[in-house]
């Protein structure tokens, strides 16, 4: 699992996603993908790319804060069912905004995201490591740029108006 988080680090450290933007920048990508795990847990959806997705900025903010996820403790069990894990998982990830966004920074808020996360993916019969992997697979060929703090993909319909923006910038 460090391995693959310090993969992770070099992908984003490579996109300038973690010197490019703000915490708070990556907060707002960090809530998003956990509401996309939360709708796919409702619809009864394959969820291991959303656990994967939400570990990847997690991953980023850390390393954003000068810390690595790396360091954390191997996460254990958490206990529930998926419906109040989600919401466990959304009231740990305020806390850990809320910290990051004031400069703060708390391993333990990390254990227990990690720990939720790996308990997520337990009852979907899969492990957090493997979500991970499906998330780093997904975006390891990725390219894009930052824009106002957001990653535009290169994939993405406006991608073309951002590198002419950015290039007029330097004209």
């Amino acid at each position: 699992m460090q391995d693959l988080i310090l993969k992770v680090e070099q992908w984003a450290a490579d996109r300038n996603l973690i010197a490019g933007c703000q915490p708070i920048d990556q907060a707002m990508k960090l809530f998003s993908e956990a509401g996309e795990l939360a709708d796919n847990i409702g619809k009864g959806r394959d969820i291991k790319d959303d656990v994967g997705d939400v570990a990847v900025v997690l991953t980023i903010i850390t390393k954003q804060l000068g810390k690595t996820l790396a360091d954390v403790d191997a996460p254990q069990w958490a206990e529930g069912d998926n419906k109040t894990l989600v919401l466990k998982l959304q009231n740990s990830l305020t806390d850990f905004v809320e910290c990051a966004t004031f400069g703060g920074f708390s391993y333990g808020l990390c254990r227990r995201i990690l720990n939720i996360l790996n308990a997520i993916a337990r009852n979907h019969k899969t492990t957090l490591e493997e979500c991970l992997t499906v998330a780093y697979d997904d975006i390891k060929d990725r390219k894009g740029v930052m824009y106002n703090g957001v990653f535009v993909k290169s994939t993405d319909a406006a991608y073309n108006d951002v590198i002419k923006s950015i290039e007029s910038n330097f004209v």
